[in-house]
Protein backbone atom coordinates (compact mmCIF):
# COMPACT_ATOMS: atom_id res chain seq x y z
CA UNK A 1 0.00 0.00 0.00
CA UNK A 2 2.37 3.04 1.44
CA UNK A 3 6.30 1.64 0.51
CA UNK A 4 8.04 3.15 3.52
CA UNK A 5 7.23 5.78 5.92
CA UNK A 6 9.86 8.51 5.19
CA UNK A 7 8.33 11.50 7.20
CA UNK A 8 8.34 11.61 10.85
CA UNK A 9 6.17 13.83 13.25
CA UNK A 10 7.78 13.68 16.37
CA UNK A 11 6.02 15.09 19.65
CA UNK A 12 8.75 16.56 21.98
CA UNK A 13 6.28 17.31 24.88
CA UNK A 14 2.38 17.75 25.18
CA UNK A 15 3.44 21.01 27.65
CA UNK A 16 2.51 24.35 26.53
CA UNK A 17 2.70 27.59 28.01
CA UNK A 18 -0.43 28.80 26.13
CA UNK A 19 -3.65 28.01 26.12
CA UNK A 20 -4.88 28.73 22.44
CA UNK A 21 -8.77 29.24 22.03
CA UNK A 22 -8.07 27.38 18.64
CA UNK A 23 -6.44 24.62 19.91
CA UNK A 24 -7.35 21.09 20.21
CA UNK A 25 -4.66 20.19 23.15
CA UNK A 26 -7.56 21.13 26.51
CA UNK A 27 -10.16 18.92 24.30
CA UNK A 28 -7.75 15.51 23.85
CA UNK A 29 -7.32 15.37 27.64
CA UNK A 30 -3.61 13.68 27.53
CA UNK A 31 -0.97 13.06 30.66
CA UNK A 32 2.00 16.02 29.87
CA UNK A 33 5.11 14.33 29.45
CA UNK A 34 8.35 14.50 27.70
CA UNK A 35 10.59 12.46 25.19
CA UNK A 36 13.30 10.30 26.57
CA UNK A 37 16.18 12.01 24.76
CA UNK A 38 17.59 7.92 25.06
CA UNK A 39 14.95 6.33 23.77
CA UNK A 40 14.46 9.39 20.76
CA UNK A 41 18.02 8.06 19.86
CA UNK A 42 16.95 4.84 19.95
CA UNK A 43 13.86 5.42 17.71
CA UNK A 44 16.61 7.01 14.84
CA UNK A 45 18.55 3.84 15.43
CA UNK A 46 15.95 1.73 14.83
CA UNK A 47 14.79 3.84 12.13
CA UNK A 48 15.52 5.60 8.44
CA UNK A 49 13.42 8.63 8.16
CA UNK A 50 14.87 11.48 6.00
CA UNK A 51 12.49 14.11 7.44
CA UNK A 52 11.70 14.73 11.30
CA UNK A 53 9.12 17.45 11.75
CA UNK A 54 9.55 18.33 16.24
CA UNK A 55 5.88 19.55 16.64
CA UNK A 56 2.61 18.03 18.37
CA UNK A 57 -0.07 19.13 20.93
CA UNK A 58 2.98 21.12 23.08
CA UNK A 59 5.62 23.52 22.60
CA UNK A 60 8.55 21.77 21.64
CA UNK A 61 10.95 24.41 23.40
CA UNK A 62 9.87 23.64 27.00
CA UNK A 63 11.86 20.12 26.63
CA UNK A 64 15.43 21.24 27.63
CA UNK A 65 16.89 18.91 25.03
CA UNK A 66 15.21 19.92 22.24
CA UNK A 67 18.65 20.99 21.07
CA UNK A 68 19.99 17.87 21.62
CA UNK A 69 17.43 16.17 19.52
CA UNK A 70 17.94 18.33 16.91
CA UNK A 71 21.18 18.02 16.77
CA UNK A 72 21.62 14.02 16.85
CA UNK A 73 19.04 13.86 14.01
CA UNK A 74 20.82 16.35 11.71
CA UNK A 75 24.37 14.47 12.36
CA UNK A 76 21.89 11.66 10.81
CA UNK A 77 21.27 13.33 7.71
CA UNK A 78 17.57 14.08 8.80
CA UNK A 79 16.23 17.44 7.75
CA UNK A 80 14.63 19.18 11.03
CA UNK A 81 11.98 21.54 11.07
CA UNK A 82 10.61 22.68 14.17
CA UNK A 83 7.12 24.94 14.82
CA UNK A 84 7.03 26.97 18.34
CA UNK A 85 4.60 29.50 19.59
CA UNK A 86 7.78 31.94 20.13
CA UNK A 87 6.74 33.67 23.34
CA UNK A 88 10.21 31.35 24.91
CA UNK A 89 12.88 32.83 22.88
CA UNK A 90 15.69 34.83 23.61
CA UNK A 91 18.65 35.38 21.93
CA UNK A 92 20.79 32.50 23.78
CA UNK A 93 17.31 29.96 22.66
CA UNK A 94 18.04 31.43 18.68
CA UNK A 95 21.81 30.57 18.83
CA UNK A 96 21.26 26.76 19.73
CA UNK A 97 19.20 26.03 17.40
CA UNK A 98 20.91 28.23 14.90
CA UNK A 99 24.21 25.32 16.11
CA UNK A 100 21.95 21.95 16.04
CA UNK A 101 21.65 22.11 12.11
CA UNK A 102 18.25 22.64 12.25
CA UNK A 103 16.63 23.24 8.32
CA UNK A 104 13.26 24.55 9.11
CA UNK A 105 12.30 27.05 11.98
CA UNK A 106 8.24 27.81 12.19
CA UNK A 107 6.67 30.20 13.63
CA UNK A 108 2.84 29.52 14.47
CA UNK A 109 0.40 32.05 14.52
CA UNK A 110 -3.61 32.31 14.20
CA UNK A 111 -3.64 35.82 14.99
CA UNK A 112 -2.59 39.46 14.36
CA UNK A 113 -2.13 40.30 17.83
CA UNK A 114 -0.35 36.63 18.30
CA UNK A 115 1.67 37.75 16.18
CA UNK A 116 2.26 41.14 17.44
CA UNK A 117 3.33 39.45 20.45
CA UNK A 118 6.14 37.60 19.11
CA UNK A 119 7.42 40.38 16.47
CA UNK A 120 10.09 40.89 18.31
CA UNK A 121 11.76 37.51 18.92
CA UNK A 122 10.90 36.70 14.99
CA UNK A 123 13.00 39.96 14.20
CA UNK A 124 15.62 39.09 16.37
CA UNK A 125 15.85 36.10 14.51
CA UNK A 126 16.11 36.78 11.54
CA UNK A 127 18.33 39.59 12.14
CA UNK A 128 21.04 36.81 14.32
CA UNK A 129 20.38 34.81 11.29
CA UNK A 130 21.60 38.05 8.70
CA UNK A 131 24.74 38.41 11.28
CA UNK A 132 25.93 35.24 11.13
CA UNK A 133 25.42 35.00 7.32
CA UNK A 134 23.15 31.66 7.88
CA UNK A 135 21.87 29.58 4.71
CA UNK A 136 19.73 27.72 7.76
CA UNK A 137 17.56 27.54 9.23
CA UNK A 138 14.73 28.71 6.39
CA UNK A 139 12.06 31.28 9.01
CA UNK A 140 9.02 30.56 8.25
CA UNK A 141 5.75 32.33 9.65
CA UNK A 142 2.96 28.89 10.09
CA UNK A 143 -0.94 31.01 9.51
CA UNK A 144 -3.97 28.45 10.85
CA UNK A 145 -6.60 30.08 8.54
CA UNK A 146 -10.18 30.10 9.31
CA UNK A 147 -13.55 31.91 9.50
CA UNK A 148 -12.52 34.56 12.02
CA UNK A 149 -9.20 35.22 10.81
CA UNK A 150 -9.01 35.28 7.00
CA UNK A 151 -9.82 39.11 6.67
CA UNK A 152 -6.43 39.60 8.86
CA UNK A 153 -4.31 37.22 6.87
CA UNK A 154 -2.96 39.76 4.49
CA UNK A 155 -1.96 41.75 7.15
CA UNK A 156 -0.43 39.33 8.55
CA UNK A 157 1.89 38.39 5.49
CA UNK A 158 2.57 41.83 5.22
CA UNK A 159 3.63 41.90 8.64
CA UNK A 160 5.83 39.42 8.32
CA UNK A 161 7.74 40.02 4.93
CA UNK A 162 8.76 43.37 7.23
CA UNK A 163 10.18 41.38 9.92
CA UNK A 164 12.64 39.56 7.71
CA UNK A 165 10.33 35.90 7.21
CA UNK A 166 11.43 34.03 4.03
CA UNK A 167 8.13 32.04 3.33
CA UNK A 168 4.39 31.40 4.55
CA UNK A 169 2.67 27.99 5.37
CA UNK A 170 -1.06 28.45 5.17
CA UNK A 171 -2.63 25.92 6.50
CA UNK A 172 -6.39 25.01 7.48
CA UNK A 173 -7.98 25.03 10.87
CA UNK A 174 -9.38 21.23 11.92
CA UNK A 175 -11.10 21.20 15.29
CA UNK A 176 -13.92 18.88 15.13
CA UNK A 177 -14.06 19.22 18.90
CA UNK A 178 -15.15 23.07 18.34
CA UNK A 179 -17.79 23.71 16.26
CA UNK A 180 -17.49 27.40 16.84
CA UNK A 181 -14.26 27.69 14.71
CA UNK A 182 -15.90 27.19 11.23
CA UNK A 183 -12.86 26.20 8.22
CA UNK A 184 -13.53 28.01 5.31
CA UNK A 185 -15.75 27.16 2.40
CA UNK A 186 -13.88 26.32 -0.88
CA UNK A 187 -14.93 29.87 -2.68
CA UNK A 188 -13.65 31.92 0.28
CA UNK A 189 -10.55 29.74 0.26
CA UNK A 190 -9.88 29.96 -3.37
CA UNK A 191 -10.62 33.92 -3.12
CA UNK A 192 -8.27 34.25 -0.07
CA UNK A 193 -5.34 32.08 -1.65
CA UNK A 194 -5.32 33.83 -4.98
CA UNK A 195 -5.10 37.09 -3.26
CA UNK A 196 -1.77 35.98 -0.66
CA UNK A 197 -0.32 34.55 -3.69
CA UNK A 198 -0.73 37.77 -5.14
CA UNK A 199 0.54 39.51 -2.19
CA UNK A 200 3.64 36.81 -1.73
CA UNK A 201 5.21 37.56 -5.62
CA UNK A 202 4.98 41.44 -4.81
CA UNK A 203 7.09 40.93 -1.12
CA UNK A 204 9.19 38.61 -2.89
CA UNK A 205 7.93 35.69 0.04
CA UNK A 206 7.63 31.63 -0.85
CA UNK A 207 3.95 30.97 -0.18
CA UNK A 208 3.10 27.06 0.62
CA UNK A 209 -1.00 26.15 0.70
CA UNK A 210 -2.93 23.23 1.44
CA UNK A 211 -3.39 20.90 -1.35
CA UNK A 212 -7.05 19.71 -2.08
CA UNK A 213 -8.11 16.87 0.74
CA UNK A 214 -7.94 13.47 -0.19
CA UNK A 215 -8.43 10.43 2.00
CA UNK A 216 -6.24 8.45 2.06
CA UNK A 217 -4.84 12.19 2.78
CA UNK A 218 -1.56 13.13 2.12
CA UNK A 219 -0.52 13.27 5.80
CA UNK A 220 -1.16 9.32 6.13
CA UNK A 221 0.38 8.64 2.79
CA UNK A 222 3.83 9.83 3.88
CA UNK A 223 4.10 10.37 7.54
CA UNK A 224 3.39 8.58 10.69
CA UNK A 225 2.94 10.51 13.96
CA UNK A 226 5.07 9.57 17.05
CA UNK A 227 4.01 10.73 20.57
CA UNK A 228 6.33 11.73 23.47
CA UNK A 229 5.86 8.16 25.25
CA UNK A 230 6.78 6.86 21.72
CA UNK A 231 3.55 5.68 20.80
CA UNK A 232 2.66 4.76 17.06
CA UNK A 233 -0.41 6.81 15.25
CA UNK A 234 -1.34 7.79 12.25
CA UNK A 235 -1.62 11.50 12.60
CA UNK A 236 -1.44 14.20 15.08
CA UNK A 237 -5.31 14.06 15.43
CA UNK A 238 -5.21 10.47 16.57
CA UNK A 239 -2.54 10.86 19.36
CA UNK A 240 -4.66 7.71 20.94
CA UNK A 241 -4.70 5.47 17.72
CA UNK A 242 -2.39 3.41 18.97
CA UNK A 243 -0.50 0.96 16.32
CA UNK A 244 2.39 -0.26 18.10
CA UNK A 245 5.35 0.91 20.51
CA UNK A 246 8.30 2.77 18.42
CA UNK A 247 10.70 1.91 20.25
CA UNK A 248 10.11 -2.08 19.59
CA UNK A 249 9.01 -2.12 16.33
CA UNK A 250 10.31 -0.78 13.24
CA UNK A 251 7.84 1.84 11.83
CA UNK A 252 7.81 0.54 8.08
CA UNK A 253 6.48 -2.82 9.52
CA UNK A 254 4.21 -1.28 11.73
CA UNK A 255 2.90 0.50 8.50
CA UNK A 256 2.83 -3.15 6.79
CA UNK A 257 1.08 -4.51 9.41
CA UNK A 258 -2.91 -5.51 9.34
CA UNK A 259 -4.12 -3.09 11.67
CA UNK A 260 -2.63 -0.45 10.05
CA UNK A 261 -3.60 -1.47 6.58
CA UNK A 262 -7.39 -1.89 7.87
CA UNK A 263 -7.46 1.61 9.15
CA UNK A 264 -6.57 3.21 6.09
CA UNK A 265 -8.99 1.40 3.98
CA UNK A 266 -11.58 2.60 6.56
CA UNK A 267 -10.74 5.75 7.19
CA UNK A 268 -13.72 7.14 4.90
CA UNK A 269 -15.78 5.89 7.50
CA UNK A 270 -13.49 7.15 10.76
CA UNK A 271 -15.27 9.56 13.00
CA UNK A 272 -12.01 11.86 12.54
CA UNK A 273 -11.00 10.86 9.26
CA UNK A 274 -14.29 11.16 7.74
CA UNK A 275 -14.42 15.17 8.16
CA UNK A 276 -11.25 15.96 8.36
CA UNK A 277 -10.10 18.78 5.76
CA UNK A 278 -6.29 18.98 6.17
Amino acid sequence: MFISKLFFQVEPTTACNLNCEICMRSWLNRPIGFMDFNGFKKLLNLNHPTYIGFHGWGEPLLHNQIYDMIAYASSRKITTSLITNGTLLDEEKIKKLFSSGLKEFAFGVYKFERLEKISEKILLTTNLKKEFKLKNPKVFLDITVYEDNVNEIPKIVEEASMLGVEAINLHRLFNQHNPSFKALDEKKEAKLFGEIKTLARKLKLQIFLPSKHTNPCRVVKYGIYITWDFKVTPCCFLPKEYLADALSVKVNDIVKSQPYKDFVKNMNKHTVCSKCII
